[in-house]
C-alpha cells in the first residue's frame, strides 16, 4: 500500500464556494476494479479535508495488489475516527462510493460507518437542477466542462481499470501516475463543482434589472408577438454559459458572467404571473386568468374548471409605467424564482 499526501492553500476560488465551504468537509472518491461490491475491489481511495478557510490537504490511499484492499479500508477507518469531520462532500457517493466502501468493509470485518456525518451528494443535488441547467448528461466531466475548468487527466474510471490490472502485473511509474491523477482531479473536481450552486442564488436573490423594454416580433406563423426584454445583473459571476427555457411560462434566460438577459412572453400587453400550488386555484375561461378556491367558491360550476401549471396564473399589465416602477422588479424575481420550481 501506498500513502499519497500533499497540503493545499484555497486560492482564488469562486465567492460561492467560500460560502459553501466549511471546516471539517470532506471531499470523498473511490477507484474500484468494477461495479459489483461482491466481485470487484477498491484500490483507491482519495479524500480532501478542509481544515479551516485558507487549508486544505489531501490523502490517497493506494493498493498496490488485490492483498491490499484491507489495508486501504483500515487506515482510511482510522482517519475517519480521528480526524475532525463534519460533513462528507461525493458526486454520485450515495448510490455508489459509500455503499461500496461499507461492502468492502464488511469482507474484511473492518468497522466503518458514515452515522456521525452529514452527507452532501452533489450529482443529486445538481440533477435537481436539470431543467435549469439541461446538459447533455450529468457525468462529473460533462459539469466540468460547463463550468470551463481544466483537467489534465482524460481517463474515465472504467478506461482505467485495465490500466491498474497492468499495473499489479507490472508496477510501472507511468500507470501509477495515471491512476493517482484521475483519482487526485477527481476529489479536488468536486469543489470547484460547487461553482455551479451560484445559479441557485442568483435565481433565488431578489433581481437587480439594470433595463427592460417592450420588443416586438414576428412568430413562425407571421403574427406579430411582444416580449418583455430585461437586462439583469447577478449577485456575483455566473459560471459557464447558461440557456434555458421555463417548460411553463416560456420564459427565456441566457446568462454568462456578469450578463444575464430574460425574455417574457406578453399577451396583448400582459404578463402572466404563474403559481406553482395549480391545485389550490380554479381557471376561469372567460377571464382568462385563475383565481384561489377560498374565493372561487363563490363562481358557479359552469364558468370555471381546476386549473393546471399551465393555466394557473394571473395578469399583470406591462406598459411604460410598469418598466419604471419597483413592479418590475418584483415581477422578474417571481419568474427566476420560477425556473428553481420547475
Amino acid at each position: 500500500m501506498q500513502i499519497w499526501t500533499e497540503t493545499h492553500t484555497l486560492q482564488a476560488i469562486h465567492p460561492i464556494i467560500s460560502t459553501i465551504l466549511k471546516p471539517g468537509d470532506l471531499f470523498l472518491d473511490i477507484e474500484t476494479t468494477g461495479l459489483s461490491r461482491s466481485r470487484h475491489q477498491i484500490y483507491l481511495i482519495g479524500i480532501a479535508l478542509v481544515v479551516d478557510n485558507n487549508i486544505f490537504y489531501v490523502n490517497q490511499w493506494f493498493a498496490e495488489s488485490a492483498e491490499d484492499e484491507s489495508c486501504v479500508l483500515q487506515e482510511f477507518s482510522s482517519f475517519l475516527q480521528t480526524s475532525e469531520i463534519k460533513r462528507i462532500i461525493t458526486f454520485n457517493g450515495n448510490q455508489f462510493d459509500l455503499p461500496f466502501l461499507l461492502a468492502r468493509a464488511k469482507f474484511h470485518a473492518i468497522n466503518l460507518t458514515f452515522d456521525p456525518f452529514e452527507l452532501f451528494d452533489i450529482y443529486k443535488e445538481v440533477v435537481r437542477r436539470k431543467q435549469i441547467l439541461q446538459l447533455q448528461n450529468y457525468r462529473q466531466k460533462t459539469i466540468e466542462q460547463f463550468l470551463g475548468l481544466f483537467r489534465e487527466d482524460q481517463f474515465t474510471g472504467g478506461e482505467l481499470i485495465n490500466v491498474y490490472e497492468d499495473y499489479v502485473v507490472c508496477p510501472n511509474e507511468q500507470g501509477k501516475h495515471l491512476l493517482k491523477l484521475h483519482n487526485y482531479e477527481d476529489v479536488l473536481g468536486m469543489m470547484d463543482l460547487l461553482e455551479i450552486f451560484a445559479y441557485d442564488s442568483f435565481f433565488s436573490a431578489p433581481a437587480q434589472v439594470s433595463s427592460a423594454s417592450i420588443q416586438s416580433y414576428r412568430d413562425l406563423e407571421g403574427n406579430t408577438c411582444e416580449e418583455l426584454i430585461a437586462a439583469l445583473t447577478p449577485p456575483c459571476e455566473l459560471p459557464g454559459c447558461l440557456s434555458c427555457t421555463h417548460p411553463i411560462t416560456g420564459a427565456y434566460l441566457h446568462a454568462s458572467g456578469m450578463h444575464v438577459r430574460l425574455r417574457v412572453p406578453l399577451f396583448q400587453g400582459m404578463a402572466r404571473l404563474y403559481y406553482t400550488d395549480y391545485k389550490n386555484y380554479w381557471y376561469l375561461p372567460a377571464e382568462d386568468m385563475s383565481i384561489h378556491k377560498s374565493v372561487a367558491t363563490y363562481v358557479d360550476k359552469s364558468h370555471k374548471q381546476k386549473a393546471t401549471p399551465e393555466t394557473c396564473y394571473s395578469k399583470v399589465a406591462v406598459d411604460d409605467a410598469f418598466l419604471h416602477s419597483e413592479k418590475l422588479a418584483e415581477y422578474v424575481t417571481h419568474v427566476l424564482q420560477g425556473f428553481l420550481l420547475s
